[in-house]
């Protein structure tokens, strides 16, 4: 009997095969025989294996299939359906996409769609994304199961019922929203809006669609509960439209707008005014380039004029709608815009991205649609005569606005002491207009009323757009009144009223990034066709992924009135870096006679051409050439490839490569560049500026915000007639005033003590509400430079300069998880050994390129292992950071006499050396005391003060060594992906980013010593301000400290806490006297944070930039640091969705906060394997006993686990590999076992204890 079963199975699998191959040749036929329904009947009797081959069969049979077919091809389709019950991955994803088969093949067929329907295709599917299913379903399963849904909804009002009595748009919000956070899938949210669109009536449905748009219309108004479920979606689609990163994004977005607003009644669209502002969304959409989008925004806008007119024509009024629509109007008849327009034309259609079948058809939105619709609006609407409508706010608002700055000057140029009253008045002004008017100015009215313009020139004294700056301005007296006028809109600008949370600077700071929204063109993407999903990194890239460098092929030849230089014959290769500053030097000995340059040895003159083209701050160099593409002029220090590429696609909001751009000759022309003066006498008053600079004492006062400030313009070479260079200068301005809010806002104390507006000292306090760093965070520059980074070829050069530009001046502009991976993707290029940047390297490579020798990129590294003593380890670091600190090759770490090597011991390795260093005796850290145990900072570890005449017992060789190798550690964490258990102050976070240091940082490490300066400080200006405005020397000679005279002090010129360290020769036996104060004031600041550190400090540095470039870490701030280093401070914190909930806050409402925060749970970032399941009783009490461990048992947990105490960057969330817990196998009793760990492979063997109390 076995062997005839055994025959039996032999023939069956024989069948199959046969089948499978006469399908793949006879589709048509084996439907038409039942074939498919067939194989399916006998489904449950096969093997896996079989039951793979048997869905392969009816794949074959459904693909392509005729409509006549389609009663046959329903058959199969309950036990389709039955199938998607199955926990096998493989088999379940075969049967959706059979299912999809049907479905498209049935896509014209609303009956046929109708019998998927009555099979639950849709509740079948709906059950597998139940619960957060779909996070758990492979991507072929997810978008087979989209795309099935799409179809059926597309066709069948039966379909889309069913989803509505489902929730999907429950279901619908939590996708989008996790798919849009930082462009995590745009394909996603792609198919997910096409796939909402369909349950509404599509707009401009032809009349063959007709029956159908009225079907799905009576469905949705059947039930009141699914017209609340659509609306709750509207927010969402809003603000995913506005935080789009592409333009397709946005069009489908609010094509499932506008299919809502076609539902809605009056009152429902006012209620949505109100919460969602549609008219100003509207005016954001109006504000780009592309068509389509415009063309569609103006239909909403004709509906909801049609709807609800009095209303929306004051909103439009208010919101800016009207004026952009007037706009269109007036600049469509210019026969300027008409070639412009001509130019947009070459944009890609997007008429028909959200319906299956259009192919062929001509794009609906015709040349001159979208000036005759925004005529009909202007015709219907706002040209009715006898309409009331209320007063036009925006000349109060501009009046308002006008009259406050107005009253600034005056302030700032009057002493507060002669006219006290003006100080009131003002600061009540300020109140009413910044707390009270801005927060109900409209974005529309905040931009027209010239504020941001006005706010610059007032901050930058007249400096902001005045071009005329020489030699003969003040410097000081500019300098002094930048400094006096920022200090003074400070204090206004973030004083919180009572009855208010939010600062002024807050919402001054939102109305600039929602203006700054509508600059979406001034930022394209670039994308070619290769797109990949870049997760969270967790350590930067040693070399590009592509294994061949992308070149483009430039063709140059000479201006046709050019005479003084030969013509240039050779095509030359160059990569995407390519700028017309990097190959000058290569083209201009090629092509200069005789007569103007001597012959010289080829590469000897590159190379000190290159060279010499280093030492100039910006594009402006002394340039012998000039470059153009199609008669325009190039930028020297834009890339070759995004100059034409822009110019390829001027007009357009995404900029597409096609591949043919690859293969294409670009045509370059040069000329002689025309002379000039070599220093103009901007760049001569950018000299002195620099040198008046070094020598103040306050580190605000040299901050890049503040020099962009005094200049009036922003650094580089950035296009000043762009939209947003008013916002970026503007918000670059208020990023740094915020982050030196206490600094400025305890300089205006001081002021006022010394005048004697303030009369006690104790009084030098002040009251700081800063905005948090994440709300100048602008989500569509993030998203969009989220989506740049997916282009395969990112980490090759094809990053536009703008996203180069925010990551130099504007960072805080991108979220953190973008900048950090940003800087994993171009980290390559600042390796100190691969000089990747060197310039005479760039123009030796393009040299390369044209005589054909350019070599492909290198393969990624291996790993390189060192070996360690436990008991050196301190030598052994020095000795492995010496040898393989700088390798651009990720190091790794065993210990001798041990049989653990990787992850596990590496990382314990961080941990020990980050202890060691912080061991009493080494003379490295204030507080440094004693000679046995460890340094315990409570505010961070600072370097210690080094006396001139050094400490007894400590070689200061030694401790330039270990600060040497302290940069070492931090690069290499940094590079490989390690954490750092050492507690680092603010202030030495600073350093490490190139900050200034003053008196203001010393109460971060230091309050009592902070707090006594700056009271001396205070003092020091009394003194200087009565001397100044008296004859005689009377009024000083009462001052003292807190009634006590700075000789009865018994203060010595010795650091403080430190009396071997003598300030000046004889220190120790000189007294501070109150004409001495300011002196002694000066040296201890410098002593504490410039001179008595220097060295350390720059031992500390050069480890770091003998591996890596330290100029490229300055995109993070002190805080992110620490997190880089030193890991996540919360041990259980899913730290990488902290910014996906922000977003979350932004792109939706709160309902899916509650979401995100689930993300938080233990047991999501976990695997339970090997005997251990989610609902183990060992694995539940470990978890409780987990939650319930406090911050030192977190960190030995964690230390246990992975050999470090900290988790790294994501927390729990990211650790890779995932925390795994095992069964562990026991001889003997159970609970006399103990866990056991491999920390390389994060694996818990948990032994399964009869009590938790064990």
């Amino acid at each position: 009997m076995e062997d005839k079963n055994s025959e039996i199975i032999k023939i069956d699998w024989k069948c199959l095969r046969a089948l499978d191959t006469i399908s793949t040749e006879c589709p048509d036929e084996c439907l038409k025989r039942g074939v498919a329904a067939a194989v399916l009947q006998f489904f449950d009797f096969f093997s896996t294996n079989k039951q793979k081959v048997a869905l392969q069969i009816v794949s074959n049979i459904f693909n392509d299939y005729d409509e006549e077919d389609a009663p046959t091809v329903m058959e199969a389709v309950p036990a389709l359906c039955n199938l998607l019950q199955s926990s096998d991955k493989t088999i379940l994803e075969s049967a959706i996409s059979c299912l999809a088969l049907v479905a498209a093949g049935a896509s014209e067929n609303a009956e046929h769609m109708g019998k998927l329907c009555e099979a639950y295709a849709v509740e079948a599917t709906m059950s597998l994304m139940g619960n957060e299913g779909w996070k758990s379903l492979s991507d072929d399963i997810l978008t087979g199961i989209l795309g099935l849904l799409k179809n059926l909804a597309s066709i069948s009002e039966k379909a889309v019922e069913s989803l509505f009595k489902l929730d999907f748009c429950e279901l619908f919000k939590q996708m989008v929203t996790y798919y849009s956070s930082s462009n995590r899938d745009n394909n996603k949210v792609q198919m997910l809006v096409e796939l909402i669109y369909q349950l509404m009536l599509p707009l401009g449905a032809s009349e063959q669609h007709a029956k159908l748009v009225t079907a799905k219309k009576n469905v949705i108004m059947a039930q009141s509960t699914y017209m609340n479920q659509l609306a709750s979606i509207f927010s969402l689609m809003v603000q995913v439209a506005k935080c789009a990163a592409l333009s397709s994004i946005c069009y489908n977005c609010i094509a499932v707008i506008s299919n809502i607003v076609e539902l809605s009644t009056p009152d429902f669209l006012m209620e949505l005014q109100n919460t969602v502002n549609l008219s100003s969304f509207l005016n954001f959409l109006l504000a780009w380039k592309n068509r389509h989008i415009i063309f569609q925004a103006l239909k909403i806008s004709r509906t909801l004029l049609e709807k609800c007119q009095q209303f929306f024509l004051e909103t439009f009024t208010k919101e800016g709608v009207k004026h952009s629509i007037d706009s269109i109007v007036s600049h469509e008849k210019n026969s300027s815009h008409q070639s412009k327009r001509k130019n947009n034309m070459n944009e890609s259609c997007l008429c028909f991205d959200l319906e299956s079948s259009s192919t062929g058809e001509a794009c609906r939105v015709e040349n001159n649609a979208v000036m005759k619709l925004a005529e009909d609006i202007k015709k219907s609407f706002f040209s009715v005569k006898g309409s009331k409508r209320s007063p036009h706010r925006l000349g109060f608002a501009l009046k308002s606005f006008r009259d406050f700055f107005v009253r600034l000057n005056v302030h700032a140029t009057t002493p507060p002491t002669e006219n006290p009253d003006s100080c009131n008045q003002l600061t009540d002004l300020s109140r009413r207009l910044l707390s009270d008017e801005l927060p109900v100015t409209s974005t529309f009215e905040f931009v027209q009323s010239g504020s941001i313009k006005c706010l610059s020139i007032y901050l930058s004294n007249g400096a902001y757009g005045n071009t005329g700056i020489s030699d003969g301005q003040d410097l000081l007296g500019h300098l002094s009144e930048v400094q006096s006028r920022l200090q003074k809109f400070a204090s206004l600008a973030l004083t919180v009223p009572n009855d208010s949370s939010a600062n002024p600077l807050e919402i001054l700071v939102e109305k600039l990034l929602d203006t700054l929204q509508m600059c979406y063109d001034s930022f394209p993407v670039m994308l070619s066709d290769e797109q990949s999903t870049r997760e969270s990194m967790m350590i930067p890239l040693r070399y590009p992924e592509t294994q061949e460098l992308t070149s483009l092929e430039l063709k140059f030849r000479r201006s046709q009135r050019e005479k003084e230089l030969r013509n240039y014959n050779d095509v030359l290769s160059v990569d995407l870096f390519s700028t017309p500053d990097a190959i000058e030097p290569v083209l201009f000995p090629e092509i200069c006679r005789r007569t103007d340059q001597e012959p010289a040895p080829k590469n000897s003159n590159r190379e000190n051409e290159a060279s010499g083209s280093t030492n100039l701050d910006d594009g402006n160099r002394s340039s012998k050439l000039r470059f153009l593409y199609n008669g325009v002029i190039l930028q020297p220090s834009t890339t070759f490839f995004e100059s034409i590429l822009r110019l390829m696609n001027k007009g357009q909001s995404d900029l597409l490569i096609d591949p043919s751009f690859w293969d294409e000759e670009h045509y370059i022309t040069y000329r002689k560049r025309n002379k000039s003066k070599e220093i103009s006498s901007e760049s001569s008053y950018n000299i002195q500026l620099s040198h008046v600079q070094e020598n103040l004492e306050e580190a605000w006062l040299k901050d890049p915000f503040f020099t962009a400030l005094l200049l009036g313009k922003l650094p580089g070479d950035l296009d000043g007639s762009d939209p947003s260079y008013n916002l970026l200068f503007m918000l670059k301005v208020l990023e740094g005033l915020n982050r030196f809010s206490y600094q400025l806002l305890m300089d205006e104390q001081i002021s006022k003590f010394a005048e004697g507006t303030l009369q006690d000292i104790d009084d030098l306090k002040v009251a700081i509400y800063p905005v948090p760093q994440h709300q100048f965070m602008s989500s569509i520059l993030t998203n969009k430079l989220e989506l740049q980074m997916q282009d395969s070829l990112f980490e090759g050069g094809l990053i536009p300069s703008w996203c180069v530009y925010l990551i130099e001046t504007c960072p805080f502009l991108l979220s953190f998880d973008t900048r950090w991976k940003y800087f994993c993707l171009t980290a390559h290029r600042s390796f100190m050994t691969d000089q990747v940047n060197n310039f005479p390297d760039q123009v030796n490579n393009i040299f390369d390129q044209v005589s054909g020798h350019s070599d492909q990129v290198k393969s990624p590294p291996q790993t390189k292992k060192y070996r360690v003593s436990r008991s050196a380890i301190l030598e052994g670091a020095v000795s492995m950071m010496t040898n393989h600190g700088p390798s651009s090759r990720i190091v790794e770490v065993e210990f001798e006499g041990e049989v653990g090597t990787g992850r596990g011991p590496t990382f314990e390795f961080y941990t020990t050396v980050s202890h060691e260093l912080q061991r009493a005796g080494l003379g490295m850290w204030r507080g440094d005391n004693c000679e046995d145990g460890f340094i315990h900072a409570s505010f961070g570890l600072v370097p210690k003060p080094w006396s001139p005449s050094g400490t007894p017992g400590i070689d200061f060789s030694n401790v330039l060594q270990k600060f040497k190798l302290l940069g070492h550690l931090v690069v290499r964490a940094v590079l490989d992906g390690r954490i750092l258990d050492i507690p680092l102050s603010k202030a030495f976070y600073k350093i490490m980013l190139e900050q200034e240091l003053d008196m203001y940082d010393i109460p971060s490490f230091d309050p009592e010593l902070g707090k006594t300066l700056i009271e001396f400080q205070a003092l020091v200006d009394k003194k200087k301000f009565l001397e100044t405005s008296s004859t005689t020397s009377k009024h000083t000679a009462v001052l003292s400290y807190k009634k006590v005279k700075l000789e009865d002090l018994c203060l010595d010129f010795t650091l403080p806490g430190s009396p071997e360290y003598e300030l000046i020769p004889g220190g120790s036996q000189k007294m501070v006297t109150l004409d001495s104060l300011e002196e002694y004031v000066y040296l201890v600041v410098d002593a504490t944070l410039k001179s008595g550190i220097a060295r350390q400090i720059e031992a500390f540095k050069s480890g770091i930039n003998e591996v890596f470039a330290l100029k490229t870490l300055k995109m993070f701030t002190e805080e992110e640091m620490e997190r880089i280093l030193c890991g996540e401070q919360d041990s259980w914190a899913a730290r990488a969705f902290l910014h996906s909930i922000e977003l979350c806050t932004r792109i939706s409402d709160c309902s899916n906060f509650d979401f995100f925060m689930q993300l938080k749970n233990l047991e999501d970032h976990m695997e339970f394997e090997h005997g251990y399941d989610m609902s183990s009783p060992s694995i539940i009490t470990f978890l409780e006993i987990l939650r319930e461990f406090g911050r030192e048992e977190q960190r030995a947990f964690i230390q246990f686990t992975t050999g470090a105490p900290q988790l790294p960057l994501g927390g729990l969330a990211l650790l890779e590999p995932k925390l795994t817990v095992v069964r562990k196998q026991c001889d003997g009793n159970v609970d006399d076992e103990l866990p056991s760990v491999n920390t390389c492979q994060h694996f818990i063997k948990l032994p399964p204890y009869s009590s938790k109390l064990l």
